[in-house]
């Protein structure tokens, strides 16, 4: 009986370690250099990793006018707390906006969100929570 706990204890501290390592630690530094308008979907997979949840909207062969074809979202942290960062993706495979979304917003206010040039020429929108 005293194996099996153990052989479980083990199993189970392994695919911790392996869940663990498979999640990136976001940081400013690495959602820096996702660019609107420039960063494609390769090279955001290669700077972090696979995505929480990828939402596609794009089942009937396009998205609607004006809508992303591909959301990627990842989870993070900070001393702030947690938030989602949000990746929309044109119908190339390019990142066209990106936002990083608290959890929890004291107030309700809105969070920024950088959108590509092409879109709205690099300005800064507010998006209401």
């Amino acid at each position: 009986m005293k194996t099996k706990l153990t052989m479980m204890a083990a199993a189970l501290s392994l695919s911790a370690a392996t869940f663990a390592h498979d999640v990136p630690q976001l940081n400013a530094a690495m959602i820096a250099k996702i660019k609107p308008g420039a960063t494609t979907k390769a090279g955001v997979q290669s700077l972090l990793g696979s995505p929480w949840r990828i939402a596609q909207f794009n089942d009937c062969g396009h998205a609607p006018p004006g809508q992303a074809d591909e959301t990627w979202d990842y989870r993070g942290t900070e001393a702030s707390g947690s938030y989602r960062l949000h990746i929309e993706f044109d119908d190339r495979g390019v990142a066209r906006l990106i936002a990083k979304i608290p959890d929890h917003v004291p107030g309700g206010a809105g969070t920024a969100a950088t959108i590509a040039p092409a879109d709205r020429s690099g300005e800064k929108m507010a998006m209401k929570m």
